[in-house]
């Protein structure tokens, strides 16, 4: 393995792994297997902070705390954190009020006719910040192991 694509390889698999986890924690949850959870975002824990910290963390392992690697890969995964938390979440639960309105006021008739009606299926609300932290530590975990 390639010595200077490791920062990329664990990142990739990070990713990957958090998909496959949320997978096995909803069926803990709701006890049926949910496989549409493989490409779907949002959910515990978040692919996109397992991805970034897992980049972060590999470029200061392989490249240490003074190198503009890391810190380009540590202002990114920040700002990709702070998104999940803030900037997703706050437009899903937009969409969740959007969608109550478009529902609540409209007849059947109405909604079948409209361009909304895909708008139900999408309920996800961005991340809490459990989810963000906990797609960071494995993240981090994935980034130490490779």
């Amino acid at each position: 393995m390639c010595m200077r694509h490791l920062p990329l390889y664990s990142a990739i698999i990070a990713m990957i792994f958090a998909q496959i986890l949320k997978v096995f924690i909803q069926r803990g949850r709701v006890k049926y297997w949910d496989w549409n959870l493989l490409f779907q975002t949002g959910g515990m824990p978040s692919s996109h902070s397992a991805m970034v910290s897992a980049l972060a963390v590999k470029m200061l392992l392989l490249y240490g705390w003074g190198s503009p690697w890391f810190a380009v890969s540590f202002i990114f995964a920040i700002i990709v954190m702070y998104d999940a938390i803030g900037v997703r979440r706050q437009a899903g639960e937009m969409a969740v009020i959007l969608e109550e309105c478009i529902y609540g006021a409209a007849t059947d008739a109405l909604i079948k006719n409209t361009a909304a009606t895909g708008l139900r299926h999408w309920r996800r609300k961005g991340h809490t910040p459990l989810e963000v932290v906990g797609g960071a530590i494995l993240g981090t975990g994935i980034a130490l192991l490779m």
